[in-house]
């Protein structure tokens, strides 16, 4: 379980790195300055779209975790399922 966790949160960091330097990369290109001059709508776009991508990423891997849970339970109630540990 803790593998499953692990690669869950490694792959949603990945995931929302390619994200925020995709949004990065589209400010540049095609936002125009006076986004920039001000502030506060600069950093609002930048935690809303953060923000939408956890959304997104957390509706994505929400089964798999679901599956996760649910295979520990039942080889709890199975005796294990052929492991001895489960870590």
């Amino acid at each position: 379980m803790r593998k499953i966790l692990l690669q869950i949160s490694i792959f949603s960091s990945i995931l929302i790195l390619i994200f925020s330097l995709n949004r990065i990369f589209m400010h540049f290109t095609f936002i125009s300055d006076n986004l920039v001059q001000n502030k506060n709508e600069f950093f609002l776009m930048y935690i809303l779209g953060a923000y939408h991508d956890i959304r997104f990423l957390s509706a994505a891997f929400l089964p798999l975790l679901l599956c996760g849970f649910l295979s520990l339970i039942f080889m709890k109630f199975n005796g294990g399922g052929g492991y001895n540990t489960i870590s």
